[in-house]
């Protein structure tokens, strides 16, 4: 389980990497696949996503642990509305133009979107259990 002054520092880190993934495939679409992004970058994102909602999923569980934000939100915005963005950019004439979408981007917006509903029916599921 994460500790709390660990927590913050690895939420810090996680931040971090999630800014340096998103621009990195953000410059991969518009440098039209000269800066790609590697795929075990994604993977490693993806996993430390995972292991994060997988810790907090536990602690809420265990009842140690109290939601008092919604940042998975943040995460399925930022995400989904990248893919929409650059899908439409493509689609409306971008790939004409030699743009591509990163391999790796459907994934990523995807699985950040199944761990937010798999959360949401997790508390969801609680919250009914106890009433």
């Amino acid at each position: 389980m994460i500790k709390s002054k660990k927590k913050s520092v690895f939420l810090l880190l996680f931040d971090i990497f999630t800014f340096i993934v998103w621009i990195w495939l953000v410059i991969g679409f518009f440098s039209k696949g000269a800066f790609d992004l590697p795929e075990y970058i994604s993977t490693l994102y993806l996993l430390l996503l995972a292991f994060y909602v997988g810790d907090k999923e536990i602690r809420r569980h265990r009842k140690k642990y109290l939601s008092r934000s919604r940042r998975g939100e943040y995460f399925v915005y930022l995400w989904g509305l990248t893919l929409v963005c650059l899908v439409g950019f493509y689609v409306w004439g971008g790939n004409k133009l030699g743009y591509h979408i990163p391999r790796e981007l459907p994934t990523v917006a995807g699985s950040v979107l199944i761990l937010y509903i798999l959360t949401e029916y997790l508390k969801e599921g609680k919250d009914s259990i106890s009433v």
